[in-house]
């Protein structure tokens, strides 16, 4: 084209400018891609622009304007979360418009028109390939995403479920319909499979969700068979930039395996403890064999009310099994004796007695005894010694003698 032509064909052009905006405006194939680009009020200028960048790629084809300003227009649309094919369609429907002028400048034998033709035509082609070589990987990567994320939920151990704004569930992993125990978990509203006894919490999440986007607790299900569980559950919802709901999510764990786990947890707890009050109430009277018929007993620690029945409990206990004579108890690991304690010596003594054995209580300190005398504590005739060798000594002792006077009244009959 000279720049006669050129002249001619670009006056030709702005000349039907209004008719064939209009015309854009009226034959539109996809509002939705005008909203993407804040078009309902400004689409006239919009084309406007449009009109006039396909005018300088059919008169300038090798600026690289085109492919700027494709990428451009690309961009925008997918920064607005609408598909950038929209946008294509777009702007092929303003090329077509503008090619359609042409013709028509063709038919009335403008001079360069038929050349200008030629070059929208080739410029419409320039920018299809700069849309697909700028958007056809993105589009490729995000349909990779989207298969991704899919098979992510689908192999997720915790359900997810996704609904419309108003609780209709549009997807439902297999994860959330196994908890649920049914396919119809994937359809219907979120609220179907939520226990009666929880539907005046629903109130609560939807107010929390709505003013902070989520809610975090837990919730009672219950299974199409009719039986129930508890789940931790995370409620949220996806706006818009505008702040508009578009979807309400929930990702749920079933709480029974952590259920079972706790209670398994405290039955061990339990019955550990009831072990070690066990060892513990033998520890609290331990009762050694030092020779025959002399048992030990040595306590340790604090004395008091709930311990000496125990005491005496073992005590009687290993007597009457052993046939003892003597039971040395040594105070020395007593920390404090005083009239409680001694109290309880007393009666541990006396116990004994009535099953035919003596008590030799070892351990006696100087302040222990100053402490017996100050409390006037009558220990009944019991055989007292300051260290446990002194009373080992004394009940062995006197076994030995009960026994050398048996054997002798035996031979004298």
């Amino acid at each position: 084209m000279s720049g006669a032509e050129v002249s001619a064909f670009r006056r030709a052009m702005l000349q039907r400018r209004p008719e064939v905006l209009a015309r854009l405006v009226e034959t539109s194939p996809n509002p939705g891609s005008a909203e993407a680009f804040d078009m309902p009020d400004e689409l006239r200028a919009k084309l406007d622009a449009s009109f006039e960048a396909w005018l300088d790629a059919a008169e300038n084809p090798e600026t690289g304007e085109l492919e700027a300003w494709v990428h451009r227009l690309g961009e925008a649309a997918r920064a607005r979360g609408f598909e950038t094919r929209k946008a294509l369609a777009w702007l092929e429907h303003t090329g077509q418009g503008l090619l359609e002028a042409a013709l028509e400048a063709v038919d009335e034998g403008v001079p360069g028109a038929e050349a200008g033709a030629r070059r929208i035509v080739g410029a419409m082609n320039t920018a299809a390939a700069a849309f697909n070589r700028a958007f056809r990987t993105k589009a490729e990567e995000a349909a990779q995403r989207a298969m991704v994320l899919r098979a992510v939920t689908e192999n997720a151990p915790d359900g997810i479920g996704i609904a419309k704004p108003d609780g209709t569930v549009i997807y439902a992993n297999p994860a959330f319909c196994a908890m649920m125990g049914s396919e119809e978990a994937s359809r219907g509203h979120f609220t179907d499979f939520v226990h009666p006894d929880e539907q005046s919490k629903l109130a609560h999440m939807a107010e929390a969700s709505e003013h902070t986007g989520s809610w975090e607790g837990s919730l009672k299900y219950r299974r199409a068979d009719g039986s129930s569980f508890n789940a931790r559950l995370k409620a949220f919802r996806v706006k818009s930039e505008a702040g508009e709901t578009i979807a309400r999510c929930v990702l749920v764990r079933d709480a029974t395996p952590e259920e079972r786990a706790e209670e398994e947890r405290r039955a061990l707890e339990e019955e550990m403890q009831r072990a070690q009050a066990a060892a513990l109430r033998e520890l609290a009277a331990p009762l050694l064999p030092l020779a025959e018929g002399v048992l030990a007993m040595p306590l340790v620690g604090a004395l008091d009310a709930a311990r000496t029945p125990r005491i005496i409990e073992v005590m009687l206990a290993a007597i009457t099994r052993t046939g003892a004579g003597h039971v040395i108890v040594d105070i020395t690991g007593v920390p404090v004796v005083d009239a409680e304690v001694a109290a309880s010596i007393v009666r541990a003594a006396r116990a004994a007695e009535l099953v035919g054995a003596e008590v030799v209580l070892t351990g006696v300190r100087g302040a222990v005894a100053k402490t017996l005398v100050d409390l006037d504590v009558d220990l009944g005739g019991m055989e007292t010694w300051s260290t446990l060798r002194a009373g080992v000594a004394h009940a062995i002792g006197h076994e030995r003698q009960k026994r050398q006077a048996r054997r002798g009244a035996g031979s004298r009959r």
